[in-house]
């Protein structure tokens, strides 16, 4: 069994134009919003094998109320996770060590959203921003992974908790 916790960046700031979109920072709800998420997912798990997120000044933000709460035993930050597709996606997690029982990643729509859809059964318009995605596999080997062996457990937006 594989579990495998999706997170979209919290919202980013559009204050300073100057800066591209990699360098954005989060706004005052994307501060308030990644605390409200990750102590959530704190009541939920404790320990998760691997952090795998985006390297852009969002991801790493968001990332940061995770790692405060919960225990990784492992923390990536990978510059090819800024706004790739679904499919690049889902070729990453095949990729991971099947030594990680447990997976976080932490990047960008429309990938994750689209991902959610390809892997699981649920039909999402949006992720929104720090929206949460808590899927089981019935597999050994993050190879595996596909629609059919998939459950999701959980799917929770900040608004939910507020």
């Amino acid at each position: 069994m594989k579990k495998l916790i999706i997170i979209r960046h919290s919202k980013s700031s559009w204050k300073d134009f100057r800066l591209n979109d990699f360098n954005r920072p989060l706004n005052n709800r994307g501060k308030s919003d990644g605390p409200l998420m990750a102590d959530y997912l704190k009541r939920k798990i404790n320990k998760i094998d691997y952090l795998h997120s985006s390297s852009s000044v969002r991801t790493f933000e968001t990332s940061k109320f995770f790692i405060n709460q919960i225990q990784f035993e492992k923390v990536e930050y990978d510059d090819s996770l800024y706004h790739c597709s679904a499919t690049s996606i889902l070729n990453m997690i095949s990729s991971y060590s099947d030594n990680y029982q447990s997976a976080m990643i932490i990047a960008h729509n429309p990938g994750l959203t689209n991902l959610i859809n390809n892997i699981t059964n649920v039909s999402l318009d949006n992720l929104p921003t720090t929206g949460l995605a808590e899927i089981e596999f019935n597999i050994n080997s993050w190879g595996d992974i596909s629609y059919e062996n998939s459950n999701i457990i959980d799917l929770k937006f900040p608004k939910q908790l507020k």
